[in-house]
């Protein structure tokens, strides 16, 4: 199964020696595979040392892909893709006219394209995707845990 996770999900991961264990587990034997964006890794590399050391381990676990769409002064634009006309009016509808949801918004687009589910420990974010109408599931961390037991 490919995952995505959103930047927030990595201190979960990061606080759960037992959960990022099973990750390890699932990705050994082909279960899991995630996949990641310039963006996660730009939020992430803001946190302070040591705790960016153990978010930065955690990206790494992940396969790079580009954005799926763009947004300016968000965009790496060597790590991202046009979007469609329909990719492109999700995304803002997502953002709602805030430049501070266009991180959000990207990671929702580009998982709806190249993950099977959406990691994330906002219900905020998780109902937007959905009214965006993005395809793919979005899943909480508790979802997200149980999974990995299985």
């Amino acid at each position: 199964m490919r995952i995505m996770l959103d930047s927030n999900v990595h201190d979960l991961v990061a606080a759960d020696h037992a959960v990022l264990s099973a990750i390890q587990e699932r990705i050994a034997d082909g279960r899991l595979k995630f996949v990641s964006t310039h963006v996660q890794r730009d939020e992430l590399s803001l946190a302070p040392e040591p705790k960016r050391a153990a978010l930065m381990a955690i990206y790494e676990l992940a396969e790079s892909v580009s954005t799926t769409g763009a947004v300016w002064d968000v965009s790496s634009w060597d790590e991202c893709s046009w979007g469609t006309n329909e990719v492109n009016a999700s995304i803002v509808a997502i953002m709602a006219g805030n430049q501070k949801h266009a991180e959000d918004a990207l990671i929702g687009a580009t998982a709806s394209g190249e993950a099977d589910a959406l990691v994330t420990n906002e219900a905020r974010l998780a109902s937007k995707i959905k009214r965006a109408g993005f395809s793919g599931e979005v899943w909480s961390w508790s979802q997200f845990v149980d999974w990995l037991g299985r």
